[in-house]
């Protein structure tokens, strides 16, 4: 197994795994994310024996402190009131999280149990534990690793032993700690598996070892500058393997064995008799029938119709592989301009995520919100809008649960500007798209037990819940007295439902504007399609469903008109093929809001990642090749992570 067992986590506790932070605002922000998610706190103390617990209570970052609720067992209790040095570490998100030493300050009581003071940590071990989690090769298996240099006089052949997201370690016959010893950059590593699944990228050797028993040398090895096809490779195979422990450890067995580890069957023409050299050399020609060659005699003439048939089926074959070769030539056109409008939307798209939170934590900190940098981010996101609407939105399906406000928010935002524009508005789409920003900002002044809370929220909680809208309303106006009347109107209608159970204004159907109407619709389109950390979101068809049998809080034809804006398989959906292919919906067809340029990026009859392929399923030549859609899917059924649609 390459989890490590408890003693080992404990002996490597006091050593720096991750990344140090020092800066009180990130000490802060991870302190607040373990207060808001009720993770536990695993307190080691100098003096005593045992792993003792607590929860953080409250985080202040102005005083820099936090407070922490009575540790358990009590005997740890008592050595906190005795102001006994200490050290914490918290799991969370698959991250390990470790204080520095630490001393309580302070001592209260809060219904009728101690509470204690804490001085925010001088740094905090933030280790990102699933990027290193380190893939054991199955025993028995045998992979080949080799190394290749313009140094060496030929390539060192090496086993695979096991493999991170960052690196991977090799064993290779011999002592090689002269050769490797010296933090050498090599220009290739190439690992190929027994399904023919084939790494290579250049690598640092971190460190060399040499066992004199077994004369084998087992080298650390770091991967430098993954490509981002190399890299996607990497993730499925230490995926496949976790999973292939993790199956392996549940029953005992070794029934389950991953499809890395199964050789991949003979193509036809491999092994065996092979074709002559000669017939599969040589491409299918035109023959030329001439009068030269023709006779009067009826076997002639069947000879003659024989090969005028056979030219006529080839002439067939050269046009249809002529216009093949021009449909996969602005295929290929159209991949790179995507390609570039991603990368160039992406940072528009980041940009807007950072714009939220930036004001989510003025808010927070009762300062008067800055909102030129918002309306700058909304003239661009509008641009590109306009420019190509799909690109944007399959951008607003790369999702955190930990984030879901800020990007709540941006994805509101550009459906509502799409949704607006596909239903006739001739206002600013910009301005569309900075109530979109705005609109959620009072939710950061809930307190998390109601925000996170999975279950229905009582009446008093409820009531609670809904002045986030004024409690936005009232920042807005604060901090500017003349923005567009739209945003408001979004602000203040999108929460407003027809039957007037809505909030602020408890409006019906006839007080509610178009807006406010749409608004409502994309608001609750966005929250049911998004993960969170209690709850997995709908697919579209689903709370599609839900919005038309609600029709007494949301406009019917207007969610009709919702519906075929976006299409029932959103650009972004994952789907799957009739060819047993699965892959990312990039583009709508215009006319009929289905699925037209499909990303396919996996083999699900071979289980792995295959080489990114974009498919026109308008085009019927394109759509024979890999099928029709049959179904949507959930890209994490699959481990596939959604930046895959981007490259």
């Amino acid at each position: 197994m390459a989890t490590e067992t408890p003693n080992a986590q404990q002996d490597n506790q006091s050593e720096p795994q991750g990344q140090l932070l020092t800066k009180p605002e990130s000490i802060y922000g991870l302190l607040n994310r373990l207060k808001d998610h009720h993770i536990p706190l695993k307190l080691h103390f100098n003096t005593v024996e045992g792993v003792y617990s607590t929860i953080i209570l409250k985080v202040d970052l102005k005083n820099r402190h936090f407070i922490v609720d009575q540790v358990s067992p009590n005997w740890g209790d008592r050595v906190m009131a005795k102001s006994g040095a200490f050290m914490f570490e918290a799991y969370y998100d698959g991250c390990r999280i470790a204080s520095s030493t630490l001393k309580a300050v302070g001592k209260g009581v809060q219904d009728g149990q101690a509470i204690y003071k804490i001085p925010f940590p001088d740094e905090l071990d933030y280790f990102q534990r699933r990027q290193f989690y380190r893939a054991q090769i199955r025993r028995g298996v045998v992979i080949d690793a080799i190394f290749d240099s313009k140094d060496f006089a030929k390539p060192i052949v090496g086993e695979l032993k096991d493999i991170s997201a960052q690196g991977c370690q090799i064993e290779i016959d011999g002592d090689y700690r002269e050769i490797l010893g010296n933090q050498a950059v090599l220009d290739s590593c190439s690992i190929t598996f027994p399904n023919q699944l084939s790494i290579v990228t250049a690598i640092q050797v971190r460190h060399v070892g040499y066992d004199e028993k077994t004369d084998r040398s087992s080298c650390g090895c770091l991967f430098v500058d993954l490509p981002p096809m190399e890299e996607r490779k990497v993730s499925y195979a230490v995926a496949e393997i976790q999973r292939e422990v993790a199956r392996r450890s549940s029953d005992g067995s070794s029934r389950y064995i991953s499809p890395l580890y199964e050789p991949k069957p003979l193509e036809e023409g491999e092994g065996g008799e092979s074709a002559p050299a000669a017939e599969s050399s040589e491409k299918p020609r035109r023959k030329k029938v001439t009068k030269a060659n023709r006779t009067s005699d009826s076997n002639s003439s069947a000879t003659t119709d024989e090969d005028n048939s056979e030219e006529l089926v080839e002439e067939v074959i050269e046009e249809g592989s002529i216009q093949s070769g021009i449909n996969e030539l602005k295929q290929q056109k159209e991949k790179a301009k995507l390609q570039e409008l991603f990368k160039e939307f992406r940072l528009y798209h980041t940009n807007a995520i950072a714009c939220v939170k930036g004001l989510l934590a003025q808010l927070k900190q009762k300062q008067t919100l800055k909102l030129q940098p918002a309306f700058d981010v909304s003239e661009q996101l509008a641009s590109a809008l306009e420019q190509n609407p799909h690109v944007l939105l399959a951008l607003t399906t790369l999702r955190d649960a930990q984030d879901y406000i800020p990007q709540h928010s941006v994805s509101f935002g550009i459906h509502l500007a799409y949704f607006a524009k596909s239903m006739g508005y001739t206002g600013s789409l910009a301005d569309l798209i900075m109530a979109g920003l705005v609109h959620d900002l009072g939710k950061n002044s809930l307190p998390s037990m109601i925000m996170f809370k999975p279950d229905r929220l009582t009446p008093q909680e409820l009531k609670t819940m809904q002045r986030h809208v004024i409690t936005t309303h009232k920042a807005l106006t604060e901090a500017s007295t003349d923005l567009p009347k739209e945003v408001m109107a979004v602000v203040l209608g999108n929460t407003e439902r027809l039957d007037g159970n809505g909030y602020p204004r408890k409006l019906k159907a006839d007080k509610i504007s178009g807006l406010a109407r749409m608004a409502a619709i994309v608001d609750a389109y966005d929250a049911m399609t998004t993960d969170r950390n209690y709850a997995k979101g709908m697919l579209p068809a689903l709370a599609f469903k839900t919005l038309m049998n609600s029709d007494k809080q949301f406009d019917r034809l207007m969610v009709q008109r919702f519906i075929k804006c976006v299409g029932l398989m959103p650009v972004g959906s994952f789907v799957r093929l009739s060819s047993n292919k699965l892959g990312f919906v990039l583009t709508l067809d215009p006319e009929t809001a289905k699925p037209a340029m499909v990303r396919v990026i996996y083999d699900a009859d071979k289980k792995q990642l295959i080489t990114p392929d974009d498919f026109d399923l308008t085009d019927p030549a394109s759509s024979a090749s890999v099928g029709t859609i049959v179904r949507p899917e959930d890209p994490s059924k699959y481990f596939v992570n959604r930046l895959l649609m981007m490259d």
